[in-house]
């Protein structure tokens, strides 16, 4: 109800300030990664600011490295009683992963990786596929919209956990028509990327999914609960048929941290933009010293007056 989404956000809110170096690191590295470097660095007011793409092409290599080991799934049998099993799942996942574009995904995801030191993939079930049967979907998430407990290094070990995203208001009241005139500026503020374009979000809503365990007759259930501002769309412990198992009998929060270097006390790591960052800073600075002395001296000391003869004086600010 009303109340229990009022502490959740109060949760989120803590959990939101606990990741903001991280969120801002990331943003940071996506300037980086764009060659917008100088609006990062203390004197971006320098007129001669010249930037190589030195960083950008050990990225772009990294990354063809990893689409070069494009995994493939391999199902091995526990014991002698699994084989059959084995072999019809090895059938199985790869067309699970085929209609999911999962090479599209692992792409996203290698890429995020190599820059922010962590990908993220959420894997969901999407009761909307095959005509309502019902099928896994495997998408990549954005660091920036997913928030945990500080201090924990395995994101399944987290009290709660938040994934916040950003909806158009007549797509949530078409889908949702009890929104109808509820819906505005929410108290969640979501960190943004430095875009290129005007992003206009006045009339979008932040929807959070919020997941959470509780301890049920001895048993430990994953539970689920989607909230607009402090309205419940939906929540399994308010559904008789997720009441008891939960929003999935695994008990783990739909989401895989892949991380490149790991860093102790976080699931999150870093990566190759916070390591070549400094080498990156070395190059361009080097640049911009050789181009201001190569402008100086470019600098003309004489001029020709009208009547064609030269001025032997100096300008007065050489």
């Amino acid at each position: 109800g009303k109340e229990q989404v009022q502490e959740a956000n109060k949760t989120l809110m803590k959990y939101k300030e606990g990741k903001g170096n991280l969120e801002k690191r990331i943003v940071d590295n996506e300037q980086w990664y764009k060659l917008r470097h100088w609006e990062c660095m203390r004197d971006k007011k320098d007129d001669v600011q010249p930037t190589s793409a030195w960083l950008f092409n050990c990225i772009a290599n990294k990354h063809a490295d990893a689409m070069d080991n494009y995994p493939s799934p391999n199902i091995l049998p526990r014991e002698e009683g699994d084989k059959g099993e084995a072999k019809m799942l090895t059938s199985i996942v790869p067309v699970i992963l085929e209609q999911n574009d999962f090479e599209e995904v692992y792409s996203e995801v290698s890429s995020y990786k190599i820059k922010s030191g962590t990908g993220v993939y959420g894997v969901f079930w999407d009761s909307s596929k095959l005509n309502g049967l019902g099928d896994v979907s495997i998408k990549k998430i954005d660091l920036i919209n997913l928030f945990w407990e500080s201090g924990i290094s395995d994101i399944q070990k987290s009290k709660n956990l938040f994934h916040v995203e950003l909806a158009d208001n007549d797509a949530l009241i078409s889908q949702y028509p009890q929104l109808q005139g509820k819906l505005g500026t929410g108290s969640i503020d979501v960190t943004k990327y430095v875009y290129d374009d005007a992003v206009d979000t006045t009339n979008k809503s932040v929807v959070v999914d919020w997941y959470y365990r509780k301890n049920q007759n001895g048993k430990i259930i994953l539970h689920y609960c989607k909230y607009v501002n402090d309205e419940v769309l939906f929540a399994t412990e308010n559904d008789e048929k997720y009441y008891e198992e939960g929003w999935y009998k695994h008990g783990n929060y739909p989401f895989v941290f892949d991380t490149l270097y790991s860093i102790e006390g976080t699931p999150t790591g870093f990566g190759y933009i916070d390591i070549g960052k400094d080498a990156q800073m070395y190059i361009d600075r080097g640049n911009q010293a050789i181009m201001k002395n190569m402008l100086v001296n470019a600098k003309p000391r004489y001029f020709i007056k009208n009547d064609g003869s030269v001025n032997e004086e100096e300008y007065a600010d050489t």
